[in-house]
């Protein structure tokens, strides 16, 4: 085997390149070190001198080594234009600008892109114009014009497709990848990402994986993903370290730190920063070094030390200015703002957060512009500017909103996680909100984060409505916000005239007698626009808190409160109970159909943690048969005696419950005020995201008839048999007219006849039946629409995927029953676990088109459970009353002693007008357990 100095040139030098294209740079350096050295002792030898220089500016440029690339590449380009060699002029020129595009010297890399594009496309290189069109793309995105570097991105894989380069084609759907992602479009980014990381393992390109496992990491951690995120970039770290990239193994060290940093292990993020800077300053990478300072300033600030914080926020700034990295100045903007907010220094933090916005109102980012709206917002708050700070709240939630409805099809899970730092926005205005007394605009905000609940609940449908959903502006605010929002554009559209013609000049191009008179234009318009801006912010500040806007908005409320009102005027003796909880209290409000009964709000006193707690022990109790009182009793007090006295005095006889979060778990029927459950005082719905008006104004048909499905015979082994719903079914479903038993005329359908398709048939027939009743198990499994399903006959599975997607069309129905179905799974100490899939899956069945769902809370006793079905149905049909004062009734007959165990077939039913000797009254169904977990949602009628 030849040792390498022994290798002829020619053979170095592929050598060299093989190695280079495998992501080793050590070897391709060592190889290409050989190859320059032989060479340069040969006049004749001077072109392979220059294709050697060129190969190892290369590899300095990946090593991060930017100064000693740009040398190295300036040589090759003397010797190639000395022999006029136009390939290796676009090559160097390539370098060159990638080169100066990493120390943020953007009109050079402009300049030399350009160069290359012209030379590669004057010798008919492809691939060199792909090369030379992407960096002009990255400049472009660097600078904020997106549309602009899109534009590059795609012309760059085209001509890579075109020359089948399966290399440049991975590198440009990874710079299409990085803008999508710099946009919030995180599933195109993903796909992009994905493609890109497929090709470089098809061309063994180790590097080249290493730097797209990096933007994984990213992404991942934009969603809040933090566990994936950190094995992407430990992934990426280690290749980095392999194939000695010097500059990927900063950018990865740094991208772990914020990942645990975000995560609270503070001290494991500062030593991972530090490796950073290090790194980032031996290379020379401004850029790098400016993020990295940012990023450690985050850390300071974390640990309480503000002003150490603020110094390395300011040399992060420094650096962002002297590189005109536009972006990166309005995130240390942002992120002085925050901390001037820490010292409670809101003046100052206002002045930087309005200069955040000010560039981001240029820039529009995805991931900045809500957190600067969010932030905005809370410190109005502290300056006790309540309507500017709804302004801003109102912002920030429609801005989520825009994104969300961008990112449909982002799968369940990410979707989920992708929330996870953007519910406390929502939560927030409503609170703003209802400190005010602006009830219903709260109602709307709140009724917004439900809604956003059943689309996590489910895979995410482009078909399905409300996903565009956006807070509403009173008068007054919507002339600011389109105020607003006509600066911007503005600002956007100047900008990017006045940017196209400022990287010409800078580029060294002369521009034209018009070109230089419109320049100068933009110049001046551009700085007036902004100084506007800047103005509008101020009078934001003064209009806001004029008396007439505050007046405006009390009227508004009262228009939007005699709306809610005339809903629930339809409806006799009913009245709404809003709940909702912060980490610090619990906040009810109530609403009565009387115009002349203004909305109410109570405050609890009680966190978070213990009202979950509460509530989980209060549940604990009734699964395990307990005696559940002192947990009902202090429930009671909470929920239900602050309101005491108005329901007293309003006296309804339907209380329509709008639960928040873990108090989804709860019973409400339970609740004990020392000598009656709540129930036997009132009826009680749950409403929810599907309960629309147009549902709970139809009027359901005095009298049913009902398809009853049912499984008895589980053929699934996860699942117990269910031997009472066989009787359950026919004691409801009357076939025939001269059937003895049975309650509602109908059909039955029975184990093996329960089938899928057998479902959507009996569906179809809109009018044939009212109610469809569901006597079987259901499984939930968190963040799997396919894994949560019904179960149907001969071990069939109906997924919530199959009822979203399938025509199982719910139209005209009166009532959907899930008996004997586990609808609702968890434990109340899982905080990712708060009642979300109890109201999917009634909101989906509503979706759906039903008026009305009776579900269940825990999984019920099927022998009490085809006693409670029955009598419900009986109270229903022959008292022509309303589904829920049936369920009331139904529940006082199992609390008063009434539902008893037959000891000649050990089955439980009815107690009977007298009792034969021999039989004996077991109390066990009075329990709550038997009875309580029975909830109807949507229209109670």
């Amino acid at each position: 085997m030849l040792r390498i100095s022994d290798m002829p040139v020619p053979t170095l030098y592929q050598l060299g390149m093989d190695a280079y294209q495998l992501g080793n740079l050590e070897l391709a350096q060592r190889y290409w070190d050989q190859g320059l050295s032989k060479a340069s002792q040969n006049a004749s030898m001077s072109s392979w001198s220059g294709a050697f220089l060129a190969g190892l500016a290369n590899v300095h440029e990946n090593l991060g080594n930017h100064g000693f690339a740009i040398d190295l590449a300036r040589q090759a380009l003397e010797i190639a234009e000395a022999s006029s060699d136009q390939r290796l002029k676009a090559e160097t020129h390539v370098t060159l600008a990638r080169a100066y595009l990493q120390t943020g010297n953007y009109p050079a890399a402009k300049h030399h892109s350009e160069l290359a594009r012209t030379i590669a496309k004057r010798i008919g290189n492809l691939k060199l114009e792909s090369d030379s069109t992407r960096n002009l793309g990255a400049i472009y995105k660097n600078q904020g014009e997106f549309n602009r570097a899109e534009n590059y991105y795609q012309t760059a894989m085209t001509l890579a497709s075109q020359a089948e380069d399966l290399l440049l084609q991975a590198k440009a759907l990874n710079n299409l990848g990085e803008l999508s992602q710099r946009r919030g479009q995180y599933t195109e980014a993903l796909k992009f990402y994905e493609q890109s990381l497929q090709l470089r393992q098809k061309t063994e390109d180790l590097a080249g994986q290493g730097n797209v496992l990096g933007n994984l990491c990213r992404i991942y951690r934009d969603l809040n993903e933090y566990e994936q995120a950190l094995l992407f970039c430990k992934r990426a770290l280690i290749i980095s370290r392999k194939t000695h990239t010097k500059a990927y193994e900063a950018n990865h060290l740094n991208n772990i730190a914020e990942i645990y940093w975000r995560l609270g292990e503070f001290k494991r993020a500062k030593k991972y920063f530090i490796q950073s800077i290090e790194i980032k300053q031996t290379l020379g990478d401004r850029d790098g070094e400016a993020r990295a300072w940012n990023n450690l300033a985050v850390i300071l600030k974390s640990e309480g030390k503000y002003e150490k914080a603020l110094d390395s926020f300011f040399k992060s700034l420094n650096i962002k200015q002297q590189i005109k990295d536009i972006s990166g100045q309005s995130a240390t903007y942002y992120n002085i703002g925050l901390t001037y907010t820490d010292l409670d220094r809101y003046n100052d933090a206002l002045e930087y957060l309005k200069h955040a916005l000010l560039i981001q109102a240029e820039l529009n980012e995805a991931g900045l512009l809500w957190r600067i709206y969010g932030k905005l917002s809370d410190i109005h708050k502290h300056l006790n500017h309540p309507d500017l700070a709804v302004f801003f709240g109102k912002l920030a939630v429609n801005h989520i909103q825009s994104l969300r409805a961008e990112n449909l099809a982002l799968n369940k899970h990410l979707q989920k996680s992708f929330l996870e730092d953007k519910r406390v926005i929502y939560e927030n205005l409503a609170n703003l909100l209802i400190d005010q007394g602006r009830f219903p605009e709260a109602q709307q905000v709140l009724a917004m984060l439900k809604e956003e609940e059943y689309f996590d609940f489910i895979q995410r449908q482009e078909t399905l409505e409300g996903n565009s959903t956006k807070a509403t502006y009173t008068r007054t605010e919507s002339d600011y916000a389109t105020r607003y929002h006509q600066l911007t554009s503005g600002l956007i559209e100047q900008r990017n005239t006045y940017t196209q013609l400022s990287k010409k000049k800078e580029s060294g191009q002369i521009l034209t007698q018009t070109e230089t008179q419109r320049f100068n234009e933009l110049n001046a318009a551009l700085e007036e626009a902004r100084t506007v801006y800047l103005e509008f912010l101020n009078e934001l500040e003064q209009a806001f808190a004029e008396e007439r806007h505050l007046k405006e908005f009390y009227a508004r409320d009262l228009d939007e409160i005699n709306q809610t009102q005339y809903l629930l005027s339809k409806f006799e003796n009913t009245v709404l109970v809003y709940y909702l909880y912060t980490d610090e209290k619990l906040r009810i409000l109530l609403v009565d159909s009387n115009l002349s009964f203004s909305p109410t709000l109570y405050e609890q006193p009680i966190n978070r943690p213990e009202l979950n707690h509460l509530i989980h022990a209060f549940r604990e109790a009734l699964s395990r048969r307990n005696d559940p009182l002192i947990f009902a009793e202090k429930l009671f007090k909470l929920l239900i005696e602050p309101i005491q006295a108005d329901l007293d005095l309003l006296q309804p006889e339907t209380l329509l419950i709008y639960p928040a979060r873990s108090l989804r778990y709860l019973p409400f029927s339970a609740l004990f005020d020392g000598e009656r459950y709540l129930i036997e005082q009132y009826a009680i719905t749950m409403y929810n995201a599907a309960a629309q008006s147009y549902l709970l104004l139809e009027k359901p048909r005095d009298h049913w008839s009902i398809a009853g499905f049912g499984i008895s015979e589980s053929l699934d082994p996860v699942f117990n048999d269910l031997p009472a719903v066989e009787d359950e079914i026919n004691a409801i479903v009357k076939e025939k007219i001269a059937d003895e038993i049975g309650i509602l005329p109908g059909s039955a359908y029975l184990n093996q006849e329960f089938t899928p398709d057998q479902l959507i048939q009996v569906l179809k027939q809109r009018d044939a039946y009212q109610v469809i009743h569901l006597a079987t198990h259901f499984k939930f499994t968190p963040g799997s629409p396919i894994s949560s399903f019904l179960l149907a006959g001969k071990g069939a599975h109906i997924s919530l995927q199959d009822l979203l997607q399938g025509d199982y069309q719910m139209a005209g129905k009166d009532l959907v029953t899930l008996s004997a179905c586990e609808t609702a799974l968890g434990e109340l100490d899982d905080p990712k676990r708060d009642g979300k899939e109890l109201e999917g899956l009634g909101t989906l069945i509503q979706r759906k088109g039903a008026h009305a769902v009776l579900a269940t809370l825990w999984p019920v006793a099927d022998q009490s459970t085809a006693v409670f079905m029955a009598q419900f149905y009986t109270l229903r049909e022959q008292k022509n009353i309303s589904k829920a004062e049936a369920i009331r009734q139904t529940q006082r007959l199992f609390i008063q002693g009434n539902v008893i165990m037959d000891e000649t077939n050990r089955k439980a039913r009815l107690r009977g007008i007298s009792l034969p000797a021999d039989e004996i009254a077991e109390p066990q169904f009075e329990h709550p357990y038997f009875w309580a977990p029975f909830i109807l949602m949507g229209n109670w009628q």
